[in-house]
């Protein structure tokens, strides 16, 4: 109840629509927006697992080639869940990392306030999630329809698989037209929290948060061996 008492949409919608002064309030506020930080920080860490949601419980080569005649995969059904597992251990490493390395460099030193900001500029991570999970199930199902027993034969020519892969490679076009949209945009959403909370400028915090994802990479990369 206290958490649906205190939750403000209002400051959600201004991270999209006004970054700059939504941050601001969250840090000049950082009591009234800490819980629902954590809230945001949780939602999108739950949506990011739902995208590989369906990779986990059905592997796509299972399911679409399952009782097709010489059609033999290697079983790497734990990857999409080691992969999640590490996504989500990187976002978190990769906040406490600018707080600490922002603190050293001069930046705020209030723990709370850093990261209610830093948790709320994960809001856009929502919106990509829903929108790819959508994509996702688009490509799976126009897949799908595909006969995998014409994919299997021998004689089969570049121009009938490329007709038949048409709408699939179209999906994968757009899949990745729009990660690379929301990722550039979580990006500079990145940076104006960056340099809402600690006062850098511009090239200070995109140096800071490039460094913080090359360490984040170093201590999150013996897991993915």
């Amino acid at each position: 109840m206290f958490y649906l008492s205190s939750f403000d949409l209002n400051i959600i919608l201004r991270i999209i629509t006004a970054p700059n002064s939504a941050f601001a309030q969250i840090r000049d506020n950082e009591e009234k927006y800490f819980v629902q930080s954590i809230g945001i920080f949780v939602l999108a860490s739950v949506l990011s697992v739902l995208i590989m949601l369906p990779f986990v419980m059905i592997p796509l080569d299972d399911a679409y080639f399952e009782g097709v005649e010489g059609a033999s995969f290697p079983s790497d059904e734990l990857d999409p869940v080691l992969f999640v597992a590490i996504s989500l251990l990187s976002v978190f490493i990769s906040t406490v990392l600018l707080y600490f390395i922002g603190k050293k460099l001069g930046g705020n030193t209030n723990w709370k306030k850093v990261f209610s900001v830093f948790f709320h500029a994960n809001v856009p991570t929502i919106p990509m999630s829903v929108i790819l999970s959508i994509l996702i199930f688009l490509m799976m199902d126009s897949f799908a329809s595909i006969d995998p027993s014409l994919i299997m034969e021998s004689n089969i020519d570049e121009k009938q698989v490329l007709s038949m892969m048409g709408p699939v490679l179209a999906y994968v076009g757009l899949f990745l037209i729009v990660t690379i949209a929301f990722v550039v945009w979580i990006f500079i959403v990145s940076i104006k929290a960056v340099k809402t909370i600690n006062g850098f400028g511009t090239a200070k915090a995109f140096g800071l948060i490039i460094l913080v994802l090359i360490i984040s990479s170093v201590v999150t990369a013996p897991f993915g061996m």
